[in-house]
């Protein structure tokens, strides 16, 4: 084993190794070279439990680490697993906050409580009153009362009071909310969304919750390298997060307000044939999309793709050979964009795919979307098939400030034919 730590200083290095051939020796190597890094996170937590039991949960959160890690993400091995073995431990130790046993009828009715919370919330558009919450479970409303009294009884120490002893002034919510944010885990969505909420503070508030969340620093160490105090680091933190709690309230009640309108649109939303969206929600939601695009200074990228010789298809095999096709190219197109992008229907034989917060050049998607499209076809049909197909891409507000300009200047061309043919044309 020494030999291997020889030849492997760099603790990266060895986790490659071991990625490629994970023997056990390898492993044991690698958890003594992150020791150090599992009893640093640990001592975050120091006097919630017993330093030792929180370092054998951190070498889980380790092991964790090391199975679940993907050199491909480009990120350090390092950063990855600070962020797991801090989870595993804030966990822990929330399974192990509730000291005070409710009886298992009160608990039942939490749950209820709860759902009947989210559910109305989502219905209403607002947090709904006792009486509401109430009248829809068909209970007195002194058991709602009683299950938000006692949900404040689980909590036995302030989130908000710092720990005696602590230089830092951190906050046992501090603590715990420091630790394991992992972006990698997080949906395309929660990450554009999150980008966004942070481009809204100043440099400063960027670089003291970075440190702080990112980086695992406490507020000493933050106000040593920036050069401010500490009082000034704690006073950030608290603005920051306001800020971004603010922010994230806000776009939730708009995607729950963008909810409500669509479940009263006099229109359908979904394609019963292909299950993505209709051409007139792309419409509507398009120029919502632009509006949104313009104000944040955003890019917004359109795809369409269209198919032509179906009806010959149609002709062969019948009209259900055309649904069978249109339903599994949706699939294939769901299945090559990110969760965020919109694909719909566009005119009778194509589709179009929404690509909001598009970030590289949209000929690019556009191009991954016919390679899919190609070799899924290549599967099923012959290179003489008369299906054939068509392409076209717009970006905003190059190409227009609303969906109706956008869509009067799409001129879809064969996918093997140049766009520059197109535009002489």
């Amino acid at each position: 084993m020494a030999e291997i730590a020889g030849e492997y200083q760099d603790p990266e290095l060895l986790v490659l190794r071991y990625l490629d051939d994970p023997r056990p020796e390898l492993k044991d190597l690698i958890m003594e070279q992150y020791r150090f890094m599992v009893e640093r996170t640990a001592r975050r937590f120091n006097g919630l439990e017993t330093h030792d039991d929180l370092v054998q949960v951190g070498f889980i959160g380790l092991l964790n680490a090391l199975t679940k890690f993907d050199p491909a993400a480009g990120v350090r091995f390092n950063t990855y697993a600070t962020y797991l073995v801090a989870g595993e431990i804030k966990h822990y130790l929330r399974d192990r906050s509730q000291t005070i046993r409710h009886p298992a009828w009160l608990q039942e009715l939490r749950h209820k409580v709860n759902r009947s919370v989210a559910t109305l919330q989502h219905d209403l558009g607002r947090a709904p009153t006792e009486r509401e919450i109430a009248e829809n479970l068909a209970i007195p409303e002194a058991q709602v009362r009683e299950v938000f009294s006692t949900q404040d009884m689980l909590r036995l120490a302030s989130l908000d009071a710092g720990t005696q002893g602590d230089d830092d002034g951190e906050s046992e919510g501090e603590r715990l909310d420091a630790s394991a944010f992992c972006p990698e885990q997080l949906s395309v969505e929660d990450r554009v969304l999150l980008d966004r909420a942070m481009s809204q503070l100043r440099d400063l508030e960027r670089q003291v919750l970075e440190h702080f969340h990112f980086d695992a620093m406490n507020q000493t160490e933050i106000a040593n390298k920036l050069n401010i105090s500490c009082n000034y680091v704690s006073h950030i933190l608290r603005q920051s997060l306001a800020k971004l709690r603010k922010f994230l309230v806000t776009e939730e009640e708009r995607d729950r307000l963008l909810k409500r309108q669509a479940a009263e649109l006099t229109y359908d939303v979904i394609d019963p044939v292909t299950g993505a969206y209709t051409e007139a929600f792309l419409r509507a939601r398009l120029d919502e999309e632009i509006h949104r695009a313009t104000s944040n200074g955003d890019k917004l990228g359109v795809v369409f793709i269209n198919f032509t010789g179906l009806d010959t298809l149609r002709r062969f095999y019948g009209e259900s050979s055309v649904d069978d096709f249109m339903s599994d190219v949706a699939e294939v197109l769901k299945e090559s964009v990110r969760r965020l992008d919109i694909v719909a229907r566009y005119g009778d034989t194509g589709f179009s795919i929404l690509l909001p917060f598009v970030k590289h050049g949209v000929e690019i998607v556009q191009d991954r979307l016919l390679a899919k499209a190609a070799s899924w076809m290549s599967g099923r049909y012959a290179e003489n098939s008369p299906v054939k197909v068509e392409v076209a891409c717009a970006t905003t507000p190059d190409d227009g400030r609303s969906a109706a300009e956008v869509l009067s200047r799409v001129v879809l061309r064969p996918a093997n034919e140049p766009e520059s043919a197109t535009k002489a044309a």
